[in-house]
This record gives C-alpha cells, sequence and structure tokens, in this order.
C-alpha cells in the first residue's frame, strides 16, 4: 500500500465555519484548485440546514415554510442524491482527487475503520449508505467534473432526529416534480450505539484512518471565513437562483375556499419561473382572473413577484386581500 501512494500529496482540511455556503464553496474551491497528485479529506459541519442534491427540487424535499419559521438554511450541493438534514450533530467528510487517483472503495475503508475504532461493526450497503444493523448512520453522494472527483456524505453522530424527520416531511400541495425524490430511511445516531463518541473524536479518528490507510502522515490544515477567500463560490450559493431556480420542472396546484368563491390556480414551473398559468373559479364577482392568469406567466416563482403581479391586475380589495393572505401562506420563499 505505501510503494503505491508514495508519490501522492496527502492533505487534511478541518473548517471552523458552520456556514453551509462556506463549506460548500470550499469544497467546490478544492475541486477547482487541488493538484493533480493531490488526496484530501475534507471534514466540516452546517448549523441547521437541508442541502438537497444537484437535482431535487426543495418544494417537493421538504417543508420550506418551516425551514422559513425556524431559520434553517437551504442550500443545494453540485452532487446527485437525496435531501439531508445537518447541524452541529453531524459531520460532513469530503474526498477529493484526480480520477486517476480516485477509489471509493479506498474512502469508504477509511471512514469504516475509524468507526471501527469504537467498536462499531458498519458496512456500505452498495447503494448510497452506510449502515450498522441494518440502520442507516451515514448518506453518501458523488461527483465528477473536470478531471477530478469527490465522494461526500453525513456522519449522524448526535443529530436532532426529530427536526431531521420534520423538515424533511413536505407539506401537503398538490405538486407533481421530475425531479429526484429522497427516500427517508431508518436512521440511528452512532452515539445511540457508543455513548463515549463526540465530534472531535471521530474527526480524530478518521484522520488517524486515513494516514493508517495510506501510510502518511497528512498536513492538517484549519479554514475558516478570515483565512480564504471563496466570495465568488458563496455568492453563488447564497443565490435564489442556485438554490431555488436550478430545480427541474414541476407543476403545482393551489386552491382554497373564500366567501366570494372557490379559487383554484394550476402552475407549471420552469427555471424557477411560472412557465403557463390557468385559473380556475366560481366566483360571480366582476373580476377577469384572465389577465391576471397571463399576468402570472414569465413571472419568477417568488412570493414577492407574485403578490406584485396581484395587486397590480386584481381591482376588487376583498379579492386582493384573501388571495395576497393565501399566497403569502402557500409560498415561502
Amino acid at each position: 500500500m505505501a510503494e503505491e501512494y508514495t508519490l501522492h500529496k496527502f492533505k487534511v482540511y478541518l473548517s471552523e465555519s458552520f456556514d453551509p455556503k462556506f463549506n460548500l464553496s470550499i469544497e467546490e474551491w478544492l475541486m477547482d484548485c487541488s493538484e493533480p497528485d493531490e488526496v484530501i479529506l475534507f471534514l466540516w459541519q452546517n448549523e441547521n440546514t437541508i442541502v438537497i442534491g444537484r437535482n431535487q427540487n426543495p418544494y417537493k424535499e421538504c417543508d420550506v415554510k418551516k425551514l422559513k419559521e425556524d431559520d434553517v438554511c437551504l442550500i443545494r450541493r453540485l452532487s446527485g442524491g437525496g435531501a439531508v438534514y445537518h447541524d452541529l450533530g453531524n459531520l460532513n467528510f469530503t474526498f477529493i482527487a484526480s480520477d486517476s487517483n480516485y477509489d471509493v472503495e479506498n474512502n469508504l475503508k477509511v471512514i469504516i475503520d475509524a468507526i471501527d475504532k469504537f467498536g462499531i461493526k458498519s458496512f456500505f450497503n452498495g447503494r448510497n449508505d452506510l449502515l450498522v444493523d441494518e440502520r442507516k448512520f451515514s448518506g453518501n453522494a458523488f461527483l465528477s467534473d473536470k478531471g477530478k472527483s469527490c465522494h461526500h456524505g453525513t456522519l449522524l453522530v448526535d443529530v436532532n432526529l426529530d427536526k431531521l424527520s420534520r423538515y424533511l416531511t413536505v407539506s401537503p400541495l398538490k405538486l407533481k416534480s421530475k425531479g429526484i425524490e429522497s427516500v427517508l430511511s431508518r436512521v440511528v445516531n452512532l452515539k445511540e450505539i457508543c455513548p463515549q463518541m463526540t465530534i472531535e473524536s471521530l474527526k480524530a479518528a478518521l484522520i488517524t484512518s486515513f494516514n493508517e490507510f495510506y501510510n502518511t502522515e497528512a498536513i492538517t490544515m484549519t479554514l475558516n471565513e478570515n483565512e480564504i477567500d471563496v466570495a465568488k463560490y458563496v455568492e453563488k450559493y447564497k443565490s435564489w437562483e442556485w438554490n431555488y431556480s436550478e430545480s427541474p420542472d414541476f407543476s403545482l396546484v393551489l386552491e382554497n375556499k373564500f366567501d366570494w368563491g372557490i379559487f383554484e390556480i394550476n402552475l407549471e414551473l420552469s427555471d424557477g419561473k411560472i412557465a403557463n398559468c390557468r385559473i380556475f373559479t366560481d366566483s360571480i364577482e366582476l373580476e377577469d382572473f384572465k389577465v391576471l392568469e397571463k399576468s402570472l406567466v414569465n413571472v419568477q416563482f417568488k412570493r414577492s413577484d407574485i403578490l406584485c403581479v396581484i395587486e397590480k391586475y386584481i381591482r376588487g380589495g376583498k379579492i386582493k386581500q384573501g388571495l395576497c393572505s393565501f399566497i403569502s401562506d402557500k409560498i415561502h420563499i
């Protein structure tokens, strides 16, 4: 093993930030800027965050209203796969290497050996998860771009499982999506199996396992917002365009009964905008809903933008007030 990797440079990065925008920016920066002979392990944590896969629809994956109410960040990552919840009871890992040096089995061996140091026998299920006794403690995802490959995932140590379940449960809207949907699995915190485990002890075990596997003494570096400038990446990860408009095309039906009649709006969305709109109502009020229907086409699927259109094109005060309240309650971005 040692001879095979003598020409490689091994590095370990530890993030001191809990900001998902910074941490995902570091991950992309490492993909872009690491040298071809480097093999990298990056360990990081996010505070109160839902991370969705590259091809997922946030409206389908989680209760956006609850995220807003509880100040939980929603962010889209570069890799595919399902949605995950991060808090400070979770440790994230990332392996990055050039395609020629990249081996998923090696990465998994490093993780499994680290978990084994706590007396926990784990295994990879051949899909995307690491399990203990058929219970999931780690979800994994993969990415390859520009000659570099990335393998990253979660390690549940002491995650708030109630919040995980609550935020990843979608509110009951009539929504049809063409994107990838997550499957909630039976999960377990590693601390439940080994009460002595902490985030810091798991970090240390992972670094030791990494060094043992490659027979090296990797350079270990800490990173924070003051030490490295990844502003151009952060701009992307904090943008509505990246996190929401990158969603797959989907359709949405919103319906409500007002004292002036039943109102149903059918929306087809593409690239974050309303591509088509149909409104149905049994209202006998003198209101031209066809004007609203046409005026919503090409509007961004944002609450503020939709409310502006309603304010502009609905004349009746009672109907305007009712629709604005209804949209504010159903659309939360």
